[in-house]
Order: C-alpha cells, then structure tokens, then sequence
C-alpha cells in the first residue's frame, strides 16, 4: 500500500538566492529543507520516495561515482529513460562537478557512438533495453534496472516479474558492468569514512549535454548551465507556484530528462519548491492519464501529440483540481486548446491550457501564453518569459525588420545556452552579437509579433516554401488541414513542380475510406479554407504519421520521400 500524501500548505513562499541557483544540487537541497525529509519526492508507480530518502541516495551515489574514479570535469552519458535512477545520478553527479551527457535511450548505434565519442565519456549509465548497444565501447557500464524501485509486496513481485519477462532477449554486456545497487553500496561505505568534498558548483558551470532534435540536421550537444537551468526552473516557479499551497501536489512528468523542458520544468521545478513527481518511465496515454485522475494531478507539462492521445481518457472526467496545464515543442493548434479549456473547466475558473515556445538552445522555456487569455491568434505562443528580451530581424542578418513583419526570432535571456560542445563554427552561425552589444540566439524560426506583444509563430525557416514567389508556411496548412474531419495528422512538404515548387500533403485518417474519394474531401476542404499557393497540389494518405523520437512530426523523413 502506498503511503498518504504528506501535505504543508501553510507553507506557500518560494525564495531562491543567488547561492541558491548556483547549481542543480543546491536548487534540490533547497527543495528539501522547504518540503521537510518525510515529503513524498518522487512517486515511481506505487513506490513513494520521500524527499529525505532521496537526498540520501543522491549522496550514496555521488560518493559511489567518486570510488568509481569519476571526478570533477569528467562527462557521464546517461542513457536512460525517466526511472529514479537517472533522475538520482543527475543530482549525483551535479554535486561532485561532473558533467552529465544525457542522451536519448532509445537512440541507434551510430547516434550513441556520436554522443560517447564527442564528450570522451568517462562511463554510461543504462537500462534494459539499451546495455547491449553500450558494450560496443571501451567503457564501465551502471546497469539500472526498471524495476529497481517498483512497488514492494506482490503487486511490485508481479510487476518485476512480468517487466523482467518481456525483456529477457534483450542483449547484456558481458564484462565490465557494475550494478547500480553495488554503486550505492561502495557509496554508503566511503561516506562511513570519508565525507563529499565541499560544493563547488559554480553558476556558469556546464551541468548538461542535451542533443537538439535534429530535425533540421545531425544532432549538436548543446552546453546547458546550472545557472540557464535554474533560471528557467525559477522564472516558472515563482511566476505560478508562490503565493499558493504546493508542498506534495503531484507534477505528471511525461517530458524526459533528456528533454530540456523535461529536465528544467518536469523535475528540478517540482523538486525545488517541495512537490511530488509522478515517474514513469515510458509515456503511456491511458496510463498517464489514469495515473492524472487516480492521484489528482495539479500540474502537467507535454507536447501536443501527448495531449491528443490523452484527451479522449480525460475527456469525461472533472479535472477542476488542476492548476497548470502547459504544452509545447511543436505546433497547438485552437482546436486543441478549446478543447482543453472547455474540459479544464477555464470559463469557470478551472486551470488553462497554455501553449508556450522554446528550444534546447534556450533550456526550453522562452514564451508561454498569458494567464487568463481569451483567445489568441493562430500560431501563437505567449509572451516571453521574464526577463527575456525578444526581436525579430531579416533571416541570416542582425537587420531588425519593421513593425508588423514577420522575420527571424532572436532570443537573449540568462537560459541561453554556453554553445555546442566543440563545434565553434555552429555556435557563432546562432548566437550572434547584435550592434546593441548584447548577445542573441537565432532560432531560425520565423515568427510575428502580433496583439498585446504575442508571439506568432510560422515556420521554421528551413521549412518555408516558396510558391510562384510567395511564402507558404508548413505549420499553418497542416493546423488549417487538421480543422477537417476526415484528417488525424497533416505534415505538408515542398516539392518540385515544373519549374517551381509546390506543397505535398501527407495525412492519417481518422476512418477508414476509399482513397480517392478521401482526396476529394481533402482537396474541396484545402481549396475553402487555404490561400491559393497553400493549396497542396498532392496528397498521399499514410496509415501512421511518421515521428521523431521526441514525438514530433518527422518532416525531414517525409521531405526526404519526395
């Protein structure tokens, strides 16, 4: 049986000094001292974690990292999914100055070989379904097991057994494997011993390695600092969280570690201000949401293909105990955020559904709409973040365009990232030094500002099309298409059309039908609600939309099939 949820909702002020933010770990042990040890840190299925009993165990393992050899400076690749273990290693390895390279679990050979090899790994952490693809390296491998902290008794017994089942073909390392239980053990013994050197994080040390998506292009390692991460985690908590009760609300975290947002919002905010992070270890829709209703959920952060998976298990149910509900990464059409709103309950005084915009190179948070909006153009994503300033300026240029214009969106804000780790040449193409004399990052995202200074975003600039001249923008066919109801998912692409080029459109349906008659539909749809150049002049019907691994539409993958 899991334990109560311990609750302090007369503690509702968040302070955090510069001391505070100087790294990840101090931003943590703040967490700690304002929900107390017995607070519930992490609920990871049924298994609650207290604040107390974590903080132990990041201590363990960062004396386990240091018997192991690692010391301050090395890089560690992280190649796990949102279990306990890799959000403890963070810590872990944030306390002693190691930096961690996080990468994405699922990744193929040649992109892990690319992560390893770029930051000359000092180790890797793994799980199941990923140690075999690390053994191909000269390198110790942590092995973490799922089912590590799954429940005790017989419904954790069951779990174990049935997990442990679906993955026993899955290739193991044959030597040089030490497990992450013997890695806390030879921790504990050293701390009977020999105490943690002091804490020496500084604010502009590099805490993470995070890849961008890459789907403009082969995958870059993007340097995040203590203080970017801090910053962004701050910024959002003391902007929503102060002020009200928060000590053991549950935070559903369904972004990754290794996703920026993920890592800043989905688990160093939660636990820097005292609330309870729901993990999981793999994003489920009717699981997540099952999990949302059954512990009542107060704030959950996603990318708009998890709510559209979410919706029709939520749909029904009250969900007026949310406070925030925000998502980004990719496209929100109105569509999906009426429909949250109306379910959210917003006209009575329920949460909203508030899309926001950022990037890996920004620590993922650089705009989110406003609270308490009524309605907002198509495209948009908010005002900037506090203390970011926001322009827009002619593409490959430091020109700012006119009022009104769309251009390029260029960023400066304390979350920018130190650059991509050694690749000078692609960090002086983004960030760039404007005749104000302050830095910028250029997004290559095109974008105008619209009413009451939001954001509106376009396209990427790689993905604009010019027809006869005119430019069409991707995102804004596909949000238009998926207003039909024949269509579940629209990606539009360029392509070549006698002597110019023109827009392909690929879509799932939502039911089964002839194909030539869907492309009527589609065509008669496209013709009434598009601009004449927007009008794709193909469509193929696909049974799945293709998708990248941070469950974004893989545009280049469908671009490369034209």
């Amino acid at each position: 049986m899991s334990r109560p949820v311990f609750r302090d909702d007369a503690k509702t002020e968040l302070e955090y000094s510069d001391e505070t933010k100087q790294s990840l770990y101090s931003m943590f042990n703040y967490g700690v001292e304002h929900a107390g040890r017995e607070a519930v840190a992490i609920q990871y299925f049924d298994n609650c974690i207290t604040y107390g009993e974590l903080h132990d165990l990041v201590n363990a393992c960062a004396a386990g990292f240091l018997e192991h050899g690692v010391k301050k400076g090395d890089l560690v690749t992280l190649f796990l999914p949102n279990i306990p273990q890799c959000v403890i290693a963070v810590y872990a390895l944030n306390r002693i100055g190691v930096v961690c390279n996080m990468v994405h679990p699922l990744s193929t050979l040649s992109e892990l070989e690319n992560a390893v090899k770029l930051t000359e790994s000092k180790l890797i952490l793994t799980f199941e379904l990923n140690e075999g693809l690390a053994s191909n390296f000269d390198l110790d491998i942590i092995r973490c097991r799922t089912p590590g902290y799954f429940p005790p008794g017989p419904k954790g017994f069951v779990m174990k057994t049935v997990y442990s089942y679906t993955v026993r073909k899955s290739p193991k390392a044959a030597s040089r494997v030490t497990e992450w239980t013997d890695l806390l053990a030879a921790g504990k013994k050293r701390l009977q011993t020999t105490p943690l050197p002091p804490l020496e994080g500084k604010a502009d040390d590099t805490a993470v390695i995070m890849y961008t998506g890459g789907t403009t292009g082969p995958a870059k390692g993007v340097m995040i600092s203590n203080w970017s991460v801090n910053y962004v985690t701050t910024r959002l908590l003391l902007e929503n969280v102060t002020h009200t009760p928060h000590i053991g609300d549950g935070f559903l975290a369904i972004l990754p570690l290794f996703h920026a947002f993920g890592l800043a919002v989905c688990i160093q905010a939660p636990l820097s201000s005292g609330m309870r992070v729901m993990l999981s270890p793999r994003f489920n829709d009717k699981e997540c949401s099952s999990l949302l209703l059954k512990e009542k959920v107060a704030y959950v952060i996603g990318v708009p293909a998890m709510y559209e998976r979410m919706y029709p298990y939520l749909k029904d149910h009250d969900l007026s105990f949310m406070k925030h509900v925000v998502c980004g990464g990719d496209w929100v059409s109105h569509d999906l955020a009426y429909r949250y709103n109306a379910i959210l309950g917003k006209d009575k005084g329920g949460a909203e559904f508030r899309p926001g915009y950022g990037l890996t190179e920004a620590c993922g948070t650089c705009s989110l709409t406003r609270n308490h909006y009524r309605a907002f153009p198509e495209g948009c994503v908010g005002i900037p973040v506090e203390g970011t300033d926001i322009c827009l300026v002619k593409p490959g240029t430091v020109e700012l365009v006119p009022k009104g214009e769309e251009g390029e969106l260029c960023i400066s804000s304390p979350s920018l990232m130190k650059g991509y780790y050694k690749n000078p040449e692609a960090t002086d193409d983004v960030l760039k030094i404007h005749p104000n004399g302050k830095c910028w990052l250029h997004t290559g995202d095109i974008f105008v500002i619209g009413e009451e200074n939001n954001l509106c975003f376009r396209s990427r600039i790689k993905r604009l099309v010019k027809v006869n001249g005119y430019n069409v923008y991707p995102p804004l066919i596909e949000a238009a298409m998926e207003g039909c109801p024949i269509v579940a998912k629209a990606c539009a692409v360029g392509f070549k059309w006698r002597d110019d080029r023109r827009i392909k459109l690929y879509v799932t349906l939502k039911r089964k039908m002839d194909h030539a008659e869907a492309e009527k539909h589609l065509l008669a749809f496209a013709t009434e609600h598009l601009n004449h150049w927007s009008v794709p002049k193909a469509f193929v019907i696909l049974d799945e939309m293709t998708m990248t691994m941070m469950n974004k539409l893989d545009y280049m993958a469908l671009q490369d099939n034209v």
